[in-house]
């Protein structure tokens, strides 16, 4: 049977569990609750994205038909997926449908009309609060580990008026049991009930120590954080500086064209910078990081887009590296026109202060009057 999902941490007391201490029941039940928690309850956001409006010169998002990805990587324990979506307000009465399209193995609970099947009209502009839709996902069948899936969020308006996406919010959602199964975190609570024994069961069992350290070892592997830096992805072919995706043309290496006036300001290109905290797992060791680009080149010319990651401390408002900054290359291959997604190994440096990294991006494009587009930048952990 199910086991309840602790909705608090334990008030957990280190005195039970000291070397040469016996090991008593009601100390693996503590330990018990605190599994449930950490994946039954205190389940994360694995991903948003926020679509700006397209500045003068630009192709316009309104009317235009464009998806936006959001990598994902479920955690252990995890059953169900919120998948929220904000279209962009605008002054016509216009409608436009919302498809949201699974990553393999998952299932609609409820679409609350994210599967294509319900128009939505542009919300009226001037709110506070921005009007989402919401569905829910069975993700009971997706694969833990696999760091190759994503949710695709697409609109096609009905007219020349759509509005389009303005946010998107993939989260796990918290559950109130947690099946006691070999293949997820469930471990049986009443093997803790007073009278009975402590046995050593395994990885595959409902009870005992070595189940219970299996499933601890689960919340600590497979709740991966996730880094989304994502955009749109269309059919519009317009060249530098008028296309709506983010671009490089040059052929060397330089900052992004973000196309909402990021690499406008001023009298330089001006290149965003991020901030994370990479979970210190292993004191001293830099962390595993799965690199995800979704891209289109308009030739087939080779190109590439770099991860510059440096860990360090924030103060005043300022950013003082701990090391050298260190810059990761993800070669492209050219795609003719077609959108890809390509992947690389990387890693975090452990030495900021709390584990804190700034990254950044750069491209080198396909040369003069060609155009390398960009969809989205995702950092999914991938430590064992």
């Amino acid at each position: 049977m199910p086991t309840p999902v602790s909705q608090a941490p334990t008030a957990f007391s280190l005195a039970a569990v000291r070397t040469a201490q016996p090991v008593v029941s009601g100390g693996l039940a503590r330990w018990a609750d605190e599994v449930s928690f950490l994946v039954g309850h205190n389940v994360h956001n694995a991903g948003c994205a926020f679509i700006h409006p397209r500045g003068s010169g630009r192709t316009s998002l309104v009317g235009l038909t464009y998806s936006v990805w959001v990598p994902y990587a479920r955690s252990s324990g995890a059953q169900v997926v919120r998948v929220g979506v904000e279209l962009h307000p605008g002054e016509d009465d216009e409608a436009q449908t919302i498809n949201v399209t699974l990553p393999t193995g998952a299932a609609w609970v409820d679409a609350g009309g994210l599967d294509g099947s319900v128009s939505f009209y542009n919300p009226p502009p001037g709110r506070t609060r921005g009007e989402e839709h919401v569905g829910y996902v069975d993700v009971s069948g997706v694969t833990v580990g696999d760091l190759a899936l994503a949710f695709q969020v697409t609109t096609t308006p009905a007219g020349s008026k759509g509005a389009g996406v303005r946010a998107v919010r993939v989260t796990e959602v918290p559950l109130a049991q947690l099946a006691v199964d070999s293949a997820e975190p469930g471990w049986d609570a009443a093997a803790t009930r007073p009278g009975r024994l402590v046995i050593d069961g395994g990885a595959s069992s409902p009870r005992g120590v070595q189940r219970l350290f299996h499933c601890l070892d689960a919340a600590r592997s497979d709740w991966r954080k996730h880094l989304v830096i994502a955009d749109i992805e269309s059919a519009d072919a317009n060249v530098y500086g008028v296309t709506p995706h983010w671009s490089r043309e040059a052929a060397t290496y330089g900052a992004i064209d973000w196309g909402y006036g990021l690499s406008t300001l001023g009298t330089s290109p001006q290149d965003p910078r991020w901030y994370l905290q990479v979970r210190s797992i292993r004191p001293g060791v830099d962390t595993a990081y799965r690199f995800r680009v979704r891209y289109r080149t308009s030739n087939g010319t080779t190109c590439g887009v770099r991860l510059i990651a440096q860990g360090g401390s924030v103060s005043g408002g300022t950013f003082t590296g701990a090391g050298a900054a260190t810059t990761q290359t993800l070669s492209l291959a050219g795609t003719s026109g077609a959108w890809a997604w390509d992947a690389l190994d990387v890693t975090l440096p452990s030495d900021g202060t709390d584990g804190l990294v700034q990254v950044s991006f750069d491209a080198k494009g396909p040369g003069a009057g060609q155009l390398l587009s960009l969809a989205c930048l995702g950092l999914v952990e991938n430590e064992p």
